[in-house]
């Protein structure tokens, strides 16, 4: 069986599955915590209601400002850093003439994945 969070085969996965997986990480979260569904809704401001559509997966999107609260309130708030890795600007965006980094971005210039 693949791992959902893989590099590698990440892509292999529906929207919907990656969100399942999520929600199974959110319950075994706030277990290895040892609270309560009404304590993380409580500590993280979220409805219990919720708390439990996650964790039973019946969301169909996962609010990332929801996640953040409960990731806050385990104590986990550092997992959202790896979230959107750093990545160094294109040097695409680079003008030659002048050197400077363009702010925008046009559909003829050339990125990265497009290489």
């Amino acid at each position: 069986m693949k791992t959902v969070f893989d590099r590698y085969t990440i892509y292999d996965f529906s929207d919907e599955a990656i969100i399942l997986e999520l929600c199974e990480k959110v319950r075994k979260l706030r277990r290895s915590c040892c609270i309560s569904q009404t304590e993380l809704a409580q500590k993280s401001g979220v409805s219990i209601a919720t708390v439990k559509r996650i964790e039973a997966g019946t969301v169909t999107d996962l609010n990332i400002c929801t996640l953040i609260k409960i990731l806050r309130a385990c104590g986990k708030l550092e997992g959202m850093a790896e979230l959107i890795p750093d990545v160094p600007e294109s040097p695409f965006l680079i003008d030659q003439k002048t050197g400077k980094v363009r702010k925008n971005c046009r559909s003829s210039y050339k990125t990265a994945a497009s290489l």
